[in-house]
């Protein structure tokens, strides 16, 4: 059932509508854009910090789409009839909206760090960074797309409740808080992931009732 709903949620995220290759280019507008406001001098210093921004933003694309089409045809309702923890399908969720939206993000990024004039090292750094944040942005984006669940501006309020979940995040995965930056982004990643899930299945079961 897990590798189900995980195949199921990338291959809607790459159909009409399905918002990963959206995703992927708000992703590329947004580190294109503080490049030319910039500078090449002053991206070199904070590309690290430019990509984690547009990672941030570009998820928010996302979100609206999360949970909302199953919550509209029913399938959520099936999943709690199903002989599985519904933490486990959250699970699966996150891991397809991960491999879905950040994954091509991820491919992409060292192209877009070479554009930034970052050296190998630098380049490194970065794309470290960027893969430990990466599931903490899922797995919070979650929580905020199943607790919206159902209301008509719920873009909207994901938003507003997400962003302020995410400073921490970009905080710790800037180039400026250094290796300890990597050691705290992991903590934050073994944390965010089980909570997601048991928060995620609780607020979709409230939905439900």
């Amino acid at each position: 059932m897990f590798g189900l709903i995980l195949a199921q949620t990338v291959r809607l995220a790459f159909r009409k509508g399905g918002g990963a290759l959206g995703t992927l280019a708000f992703y590329v507008i947004i580190v294109t854009l503080f490049t030319f406001a910039l500078g090449p001098e002053e991206m070199k210093l904070h590309a690290g910090a430019v990509m984690c921004v547009g990672v941030l933003m570009s998820v928010l694309t996302a979100l609206p789409l999360f949970y909302e089409r199953d919550f509209e045809d029913g399938t959520l309702e099936q999943f709690l009839l199903q002989p599985v923890l519904l933490e486990m399908l959250v699970l699966g969720k996150i891991a397809g909206q991960w491999l879905a939206s950040m994954l091509p993000l991820l491919v992409l990024s060292p192209l877009l760090a070479v554009m930034a004039g970052l050296n190998g090292d630098d380049m490194l750094a970065a794309m470290a960074r960027l893969l430990l944040a990466s599931p903490t942005i899922i797995a919070l984006g979650s929580i905020a797309a199943a607790l919206t669940l159902g209301h008509r501006r719920g873009g909207l309020l994901q938003a507003l409740i997400v962003l302020p979940l995410y400073i921490p995040v970009l905080i710790f995965a800037s180039a400026t808080t250094g290796p300890a930056g990597l050691w705290l982004l992991g903590a934050m990643f073994m944390a965010s992931l089980p909570l997601s899930c048991l928060i995620g299945a609780a607020l979709i079961r409230m939905s439900q009732d």
